[in-house]
């Protein structure tokens, strides 16, 4: 508890008694490792959904019906999903209603956050069900150069002689659409300098990009940028619009909030660092252990978000009075999200099999009613079987 976490870090440097008895009490909070890792640790089975976080804002519900109206001169729809929860990120409330109006492609952002492995499988799956789409690491500029290949390639435009292509980037809150937006934007104008003088390439295009400080809810209008002039192609980008609060569903509305579709407090930085480390503890993923010094794995999350904020105030050389295990827990939330405490898919990506059987089911199960099943089965969020 937060007086032990003092004890340890008051002694720091003390005798080597002192430091035996901090060791050991330490490590009655954690399961003791053998072979392997870890193998005699056994994590929680299952966790305690008594929140249900949700965030939605006046600007969303404008920002969505400027969306439906813009929709008419988009040629390309771009889904920006984050490649962590690949299928729950998905934003359903908008493309379930657009259909195949528009030539859509899905952005897997932020891949650089999952293994390679985990990013092309569920890329498959999504473009499997009939929905072209890219693994990309906006921060990084990676694989935006393919979204412009892909409306040039793919896509008759609307208005070629006057307007050209035109995109419109859409998704939840903070997955990165801004970003995507001013990736390619920084791109076209690297390209016309080394192309040098003569280049057209962005002439008479503004350097302006859109608001991105990786916090949720900073872009809060539709807004219009021009990307580059040869080839022409202009793009809206969009607040991002929270989905409908599901109450059946609080694991998705936990995860988005895990990846910060909404501000912390809407769920609590406790309750969410508790579920981060409930998912890191089923996976094995066990970099948390090293990163923050700890003798191993453990369930007690208060124990770890007060041995976090008493390793904080000690590098801060700070009398500890009382531990803030809040801070503890934003500063553990942070290092999963900026990639230091390992990679972590938040879906289940189902193999090839489990896909199979899943489109099966769906045709040869009844209709739901009285005497058949309460419902269809029914495919990850994001995954849109009917499309195949």
């Amino acid at each position: 508890d937060a007086s032990r976490v003092r004890d340890a870090s008051s002694l720091r440097g003390g005798s080597s008694a002192a430091a035996m008895r901090i060791t050991l009490l330490r490590r009655a909070y954690f399961a003791a490792p053998a072979g392997g890792r870890f193998p005699e640790f056994i994590p929680r089975e299952r966790f305690n959904f008594d929140g249900h976080p949700h965030w939605f804002q006046g600007h969303m519900s404008a920002g969505k019906t400027k969306i439906q109206k813009k929709l008419a001169d988009v040629d390309v729809l771009i889904e920006v999903r984050d490649a962590r929860a690949p299928f729950s990120s998905a934003q359903t409330d908008i493309t379930f209603e657009i259909g195949e109006r528009v030539q859509r492609l899905v952005l897997l952002n932020k891949a650089d956050l999952v293994t390679p492995n985990v990013g092309m499988a569920a890329r498959n799956l999504i473009e499997e069900a009939g929905t072209p789409c890219l693994l990309t690491t906006a921060s990084e500029n990676k694989n935006l150069i393919k979204i412009k290949h892909f409306a040039l390639d793919h896509v008759r435009a609307k208005f070629p002689r006057t307007l050209g292509v035109m995109l419109m980037v859409i998704g939840l809150p903070n997955v990165g659409k801004s970003t995507v937006i001013n990736g390619l934007k920084r791109i076209a104008f690297s390209t016309s300098r080394h192309q040098g003088k003569e280049s057209k390439l962005v002439r008479g295009v503004k350097r302006t990009e859109a608001k991105a400080f990786g916090e949720p809810g900073v872009t809060r209008q539709v807004s219009f940028f021009q990307l580059s002039n040869m080839p022409r192609l202009y793009c809206y980008d969009t607040p991002g619009i929270s989905l409908a609060k599901k109450k059946n569903d609080p694991e998705r509305n936990t995860k988005l909030a895990l990846l910060k579709t909404m501000p912390d407090h809407f769920a609590g930085e406790m309750y969410l660092a508790d579920y981060l480390l409930y998912r890191l503890n089923r996976e094995q993923v066990f970099d948390y252990i090293d990163e923050l010094e700890l003798p191993g794995p453990t369930d007690d999350v208060r124990y770890l978000t007060s041995h976090v904020a008493a390793v904080l105030a000690h590098r801060k050389k700070a009398q500890i009075y009382e531990t803030k295990v809040v801070v503890g827990a934003k500063f553990f939330l942070e290092l999963w999200r900026t990639g230091k405490l390992g990679k972590l898919c938040l879906d289940h990506i189902p193999s090839a099999g489990e896909m199979q059987r899943l489109r099966l089911l769906k045709m040869q199960t009844e209709p739901p009613g009285p005497w058949g099943p309460p419902c269809y089965p029914e495919a990850p969020l994001g995954l849109e079987l009917d499309r195949g």
